[in-house]
């Protein structure tokens, strides 16, 4: 599955969560999601590692942390070809997420990640289309 498919079956998703009244249900979206965010949000830590000079070795792991209430937060861990310690922490936006148009394939939300505790990037959004400064064309 694409990225752009991804982005849209996880926002689908994150609406249907917030549109669920019985807590079983938001239970089993919050599971659904955490996995898909998971997944999703791996390929573009390793991006962003390798694009700041420390590309991981193999694959990340990663595990969404669905003990938090309402946001989707996913931590992963691995080693760089440097055999540095590389660790990346990700919370989709899931409002952002929501609000975005058709075609849109962004992931925003608080994104960071350190090479051996030392901070190697932050930001708002994975693949996000550049805004236009208001009062603009």
């Amino acid at each position: 599955m694409g990225r752009r498919t991804t982005s849209a079956v996880l926002s689908a998703l994150i609406t249907g969560a917030l549109l669920a009244g019985c807590a079983s249900e938001l239970g089993e979206f919050k599971r659904v999601t955490g996995e898909l965010s998971a997944a999703l949000l791996r390929q573009e830590a390793q991006d962003a590692f390798a694009r700041k000079g420390h590309p991981i070795q193999g694959k990340l792991e990663c595990q969404p942390d669905i003990k938090q209430p309402t946001d989707l937060v996913v931590e992963c861990s691995g080693l760089t070809h440097a055999e540095a310690e590389a660790h990346f922490t990700g919370m989709i936006d899931r409002y952002r997420l929501s609000q975005q148009e058709p075609g849109d394939a962004g992931l925003p939300g608080t994104y960071r990640g350190t090479v051996n505790g030392k901070e190697v990037f932050r930001m708002n959004c994975f693949s996000c289309k550049p805004q236009t400064p208001s009062g603009t064309s």
